[in-house]
């Protein structure tokens, strides 16, 4: 599995939200521009990460995005804090371009597009869009306990959770057993490698946390947030425990 870097999506400020709204041509551009900065990084990275586009399909889409979608079909004024989250309404809509652009042949034919994203979308959107985001977010909390574990000098750690975790979760393939595992980290007994993989998913946990919070506005929403991710990841055909 290759591991990359995902930028989160900021907090939701609606009150930016409402504004970018409005008909008031100078407050409403503002608030777009501000609400552009804020959440292009993370589009650009779902669509890298969870959808897999090259990067040069990925400013050509990004691009027609905001041009059509975001700019002159005004999707900020169709808003609501009480209808769901505002990354859901984005992504759905982004996803729903895409779809719409590759039936115009608007973009180059060389961009994958899964053959049953259209039936899917149309199915269930928000569960089919918010789903490739909590795996991109997932993929970037490995990577960063990946690396953590490299530089503290804990591969050990890593190849546990790698092995009893990782590869079923995205391979779909069968853990790889403590005996053998601690055959290959000359350890002492299977128990050893048990241990560490308690570690690792104590290390996973801390830095889901961290990972999480750098998008929530408030502190006691991480485990709110947490939860719904789990129950996200739970409809996918990932392990629970991610």
């Amino acid at each position: 599995m290759t591991l990359a870097r995902y930028h989160p999506f900021p907090a939701t400020h609606w009150s930016l939200v409402q504004r970018a709204g409005v008909p008031d041509e100078e407050t409403r551009r503002e608030a777009l521009k501000n609400l552009l900065e804020r959440y292009e990084p993370a589009l650009r990275s779902y669509l890298l990460i969870g959808r897999q586009m090259p990067e040069d399909a990925v400013d050509e889409l990004l691009q027609a995005f905001i041009a059509d979608r975001v700019l002159a079909s005004e999707l900020f004024r169709r808003a609501d804090r009480e209808k769901g989250k505002f990354r859901s309404l984005l992504l759905t809509s982004l996803q729903n371009f895409e779809i719409s652009m590759f039936r115009s042949k608007k973009i180059r034919a060389t961009v994958p597009l899964k053959k049953n994203m259209s039936s899917e979308v149309e199915a269930s959107s928000d569960v089919a869009v918010v789903a490739a985001w909590a795996r991109s977010l997932v993929n970037s909390v490995l990577l960063a306990m990946k690396q953590e574990c490299e530089k503290s000098g804990r591969v050990d750690i890593w190849m546990v959770f790698d092995e009893r975790i990782v590869a079923a979760a995205f391979e779909h393939k069968s853990p790889t057993s403590y005996e053998e595992l601690a055959n290959r980290l000359n350890l002492i007994s299977p128990a050893q490698a048990a241990n560490l993989l308690v570690t690792g998913k104590r290390m996973y946990a801390r830095i889901l946390r961290a990972a999480v919070a750098e998008y929530v506005l408030e502190s006691d929403q991480v485990d709110d947030e947490i939860m719904e991710l789990q129950q996200i990841l739970a409809n996918c055909p990932w392990d629970s425990e991610l």
